[in-house]
């Protein structure tokens, strides 16, 4: 799967970034995500196989919160000091729907009141067609 970010403000707009399992975004040499005017390790990105989660060693934002780690989804806004980007992430659905849940189950009185509205609803059509003949 590819996940990406794609700049949205600040002296790289328009640019995208591939990332890889661990994405170092900062001002140092060895910033996979190399922005000037950030701090030498801002923030981090890693991918553990399931969840893409944000490590954040500097002021950072996700969605408008300051945040310090936090896992992402596809769609989240970050801002690192000026720079803002969006995250790419396709088929990546948030933490929370990754475990499997119970569908709730529906009451089973609730079909037989759709069942009687139908039925009566259907003798009212009869009933109204039925005196309209001639």
């Amino acid at each position: 799967m590819t996940f990406r970010l794609k700049a949205a403000s600040g002296p790289r707009t328009g640019e995208t970034f591939d990332l890889a399992d661990d994405t170092l975004i900062g001002s140092a040499e060895a910033s996979q995500i190399r922005i000037d005017g950030l701090e030498d390790e801002h923030a981090r990105i890693v991918f553990d196989g399931q969840t893409l989660t944000l490590e954040a060693r500097a002021e950072t934002h996700v969605n408008g919160q300051t945040v310090h780690t936090r896992p992402l989804k596809s769609g989240d806004e970050l801002r690192l000091g000026a720079n803002r980007f969006v995250l790419q992430a396709p088929g990546l659905r948030p933490p929370s729907v990754l475990a499997d849940t119970e569908r709730p189950r529906v009451n089973p009185w609730t079909w037989v009141v759709i069942g009687a509205v139908a039925v009566s609803g259907f003798a009212a059509v009869a009933a109204f067609v039925l005196t309209r003949l001639p």
